[in-house]
């Protein structure tokens, strides 16, 4: 019996990207396949950074798989009686109390396309089922994430997570990162991601101007194709106010005058819902 293939989960943000150059210096043992599910709606800085992870995945011969179950972007908009992307989007129903749809787009862009792949790798076919270890997906979650610990789904399939087995936290990637002279990766999340929280929001509109743009105009072109739609009664939003992203208030608690005892940029860092 041949030992289970081991398949990097990559997100190409801080913590996987850690893990993935660990490898490749020894500390954490070296997957035999990379997989990146891709959205089509990163950020631009995270596609250059993936680029230049290409490159040094293959000057170090792991093989690496790009895969897709299409452009979130694209398909949340269609109105052609497609299959629609559906996001976590805040709806402000027709009684004023807020709501929020379901979370789909994680399953349908990024856990779905990897198993496809997962499966073609280890040579399983669709639904096909095996009491066999074949496989061990390794996650780049951090020890301070150990909470979005979980279980793999099937049973031929194993879950590794080396920087909690490290205690290895986020600020510590970066260290990593910066000790060994490499680039600090970027986040790794979708332009339009509604789980951004303002400090990330703040983030976006002071320091990635088209993408942005990119954001607020999806924010309101996803009302439009929602009413072309006619299937929901509630109005979508980007943002928890239940207003248009270019017109919410973004303001840090000190520019309001406000204070806090907590760093408003620190404690309302993403959680990285995604999972990759």
């Amino acid at each position: 019996m041949t030992d289970p293939i081991r398949i990097l989960s990559l997100g190409a943000g801080v913590q996987s990207t850690a893990v993935l150059l660990m490898m490749i210096h020894g500390e954490i043992p070296k997957a035999d396949h990379v997989i990146f599910a891709d959205t089509g709606w990163e950020p631009a800085v995270v596609y250059k950074h993936l680029e230049k992870l290409e490159v040094i995945m293959a000057e170090n011969n792991m093989p690496f798989h790009k895969v897709s179950g299409g452009n979130i972007r694209e398909n949340a908009l269609r109105v052609d009686g497609g299959r629609v992307a559906v996001l976590p989007v805040f709806m402000k129903n027709p009684d004023n109390t807020k709501g929020m749809l379901r979370r789909q787009c994680t399953g349908d862009y990024k856990i779905d396309p990897s198993m496809r792949k997962h499966r073609e790798i280890v040579g399983l076919k669709p639904k096909q089922r095996s009491n066999i270890h074949l496989a061990t997906t390794i996650f780049g979650i951090s020890y301070d994430e150990v909470q979005r610990i979980k279980d793999p789904p099937f049973s031929w399939l194993r879950n590794d997570y080396p920087l909690v087995d490290m205690k290895i936290t986020r600020q510590m990637c970066l260290d990593w990162c910066a000790e060994h002279n490499y680039e600090l990766p970027p986040r790794s999340a979708c332009i339009g991601c509604p789980f951004k929280s303002d400090h990330e929001w703040r983030l976006l509109r002071d320091t990635m101007p088209d993408e942005w743009a990119d954001a607020v105009e999806f924010d309101n072109q996803h009302r439009e194709a929602c009413k072309t739609r006619g299937k929901l009664t509630s109005i979508p939003f980007l943002h928890r106010s239940l207003v248009p992203l270019d017109e919410v208030d973004l303001q840090t608690l000190k520019e309001k005058g406000q204070f806090s005892l907590f760093d408003e940029g620190l404690d309302q860092e993403c959680e990285g819902m995604c999972g990759v």
